[in-house]
């Protein structure tokens, strides 16, 4: 599935740490990487510098040059010996020219780290990362410099938790979950766990609607969403996840909160310094149902962005015409 696979850098060793997991991922499939560094000049001269702007273009040679240079380093590390790695380096907004390269170049993953520079260069989820999750058609893997996703670990098990909404839009984020399980641990160790969250009605409302209509309205909600993930897992386990060696369980769960719900189930009830949470990835599409109820880039999937040490793998699939 991950014919190639783009790797941005910004040249800070944080930044470095998607390299590994996405050299592993390559081997496995025998793919292409893409490193890539993106030289903005207007982050170096800024808008009020006439000065400096008049020397633009020795400031992009420069950098240019410094950034062929840095990729040429990278790519011939030891580590990164990989026939089919190649170079690529462009000069505009880092994020829409990334977005560009994706939609230009037939990428299929995306590998970087959520934490890049810090300061006024910072790439952190609420610029470069976020734009990125937000707006790419091929998925985004971030690895945490906090909490690793392992790769090749061998004999440990590895277990990646895909949120659902119920919608076919977040199903589109199952495929390259079950591909990145299947690259990362060997047979047999490999899970892929199916959540979907069920909000919780006030208990008022409840009532009223069983007086009304005669239905326990939350106890529906939550035995639709039982039906649905039972029906995707054993298609999943008789199909496609059955191919790649990997097991695919599911649970549902509920609560006020939604993100806050995810976030719990994923990293676990009590956050226990130095111990290893429940899975090792959350993987979630962002965009699900339409209208009032939409998992888009908003309220629950940005605050699962913005609060989850997990790794993450994030798809935002295109909306059907």
């Amino acid at each position: 599935m991950f014919k190639r696979i783009l790797v941005p850098l910004d040249g800070s060793v944080r930044a470095e740490q998607a390299l590994p997991l996405a050299t592993h991922i390559a081997r496995t499939y025998n793919s292409i990487i893409v490193l890539t560094r993106i030289v903005d000049i207007f982050e170096t001269v800024g808008a009020s510098s006439i000065q400096a702007a008049a020397l633009a273009n020795e400031i992009r040679e420069i950098q240019e040059k410094e950034a062929q240079e840095y990729l040429q380093r990278i790519r011939g590390a030891r580590e990164l010996e990989q026939p089919g790695t190649v170079i690529e380096i462009h000069t505009g907004d880092v994020a829409t020219t990334l977005l560009e390269m994706i939609a230009r170049g037939s990428i299929d993953l995306v590998v970087m780290s959520s934490h890049g520079y810090t300061g006024y260069k910072q790439w952190v989820l609420g610029s470069v990362a976020q734009k990125m999750v937000h707006d790419s058609p091929a998925p985004i893997l971030i690895q945490r410099e906090s909490y690793a996703f392992p790769c090749g670990t061998g004999s440990d098990n590895i277990r990646l938790c895909v949120a659902l909404d119920g919608s076919e839009l977040a199903e589109t984020i199952i495929r390259p979950t079950l591909y990145l399980a299947a690259a990362c641990a060997d047979v047999g160790k490999r899970e892929v766990h199916l959540l979907r969250v069920v909000k919780a009605i006030d208990a008022d409302r409840v009532e009223i609607f069983r007086k009304i209509h005669k239905l326990d309205i939350q106890q529906f909600l939550y035995n639709e969403a039982t039906s649905y993930l039972k029906e995707i897992s054993e298609r999943l386990n008789e199909g496609a996840a059955a191919q790649l060696g990997v097991h695919v369980t599911w649970s549902v769960s509920m609560g006020s909160d939604i993100a806050q719900t995810i976030i719990r189930e994923v990293e676990g009830e009590i956050p226990v310094q130095h111990m290893p949470f429940p899975y090792a990835l959350l993987a979630l599409a962002t965009h699900g149902r339409s209208g009032i109820a939409r998992w888009a880039a908003g309220n629950v999937a940005e605050r699962i962005f913005n609060n989850t040490k997990l790794p993450l793998l994030v798809v935002h699939p295109p909306k059907k015409q």
